[in-house]
């Protein structure tokens, strides 16, 4: 749904004052990102958002302390609302190898939909400082458990891999980090080609380790 989906009726409506409130936080949340995305964190104003919301500035300082809160509130909804998509899809998913290849696809295919959010999200979030560095840190912890839990999932198919050992899911989630936020530099279908293959063939080392990725994970094998 865009900003201009989530626009008030004109005239008298029968939403409730809660109501308004929400609609007018998510058209402000992705006016953060639109603008951030498009223009950097230090260029944006809150003039710049509230115009493309079609919000007042009033009603901007009833949701938000600041442009900082703001950005870091929109910062939160996307990456939580990107998570969760993931998470569902490889739950969907009919073993970790099906899951790992469907998740690749989603990451790489969000970012090359929507180039702005992704970012706003993956540089200017830098240019917060420290307040940037905790939320990012947040959204890298989610990312680490999401690895944990598939890790934990092969496992059950197959028992004698050994665990990854300490700081392989921060590596992996990093390394995807990095790689989505490489093929967004570029903007080419070459770049955003080679992204999907890298974060599937990351994922699955980290996964795997030292042994064999087996060739049914859609490549060839890794041997020691």
């Amino acid at each position: 749904m865009t900003t201009r989906d989530r626009k008030l009726p004109k005239g008298p409506h029968s939403l409730s004052r809660e109501e308004v409130a929400e609609a007018q936080r998510a058209r402000l949340v992705e006016a953060v990102l639109a603008n951030v995305g498009e223009r950097g964190y230090a260029a944006t104003t809150v003039g710049h958002v509230t115009a493309a919301a079609g919000v007042s500035r009033t009603s901007f300082y009833e949701q938000f302390a600041d442009k900082e809160a703001a950005f870091l509130a929109a910062y939160r909804t996307v990456t939580a609302e990107f998570l969760d998509q993931g998470v569902a899809l490889a739950l969907a998913a009919p073993n970790p190898l099906a899951a790992v290849t469907a998740c690749g696809d989603f990451v790489v295919g969000y970012v090359r939909r929507r180039p702005v959010v992704a970012r706003a999200v993956l540089l200017e979030i830098h240019a917060l400082g420290d307040a940037g560095l905790e939320a990012r840190e947040e959204v890298l912890r989610a990312g680490e458990a999401v690895f944990d839990r598939t890790a934990s999932w092969l496992r059950t198919t197959e028992p004698d891999l050994a665990p990854p050992p300490p700081f392989t899911a921060r590596t992996v989630v990093a390394a995807t980090i990095e790689l989505l936020t490489q093929a967004i530099w570029l903007a080419t279908e070459e770049a955003y080609d080679q992204a999907r293959e890298a974060v599937r063939h990351t994922w699955l080392l980290g996964l795997f380790g030292h042994g064999a990725i087996p060739a049914s994970a859609g490549g060839r094998a890794l041997r020691r």
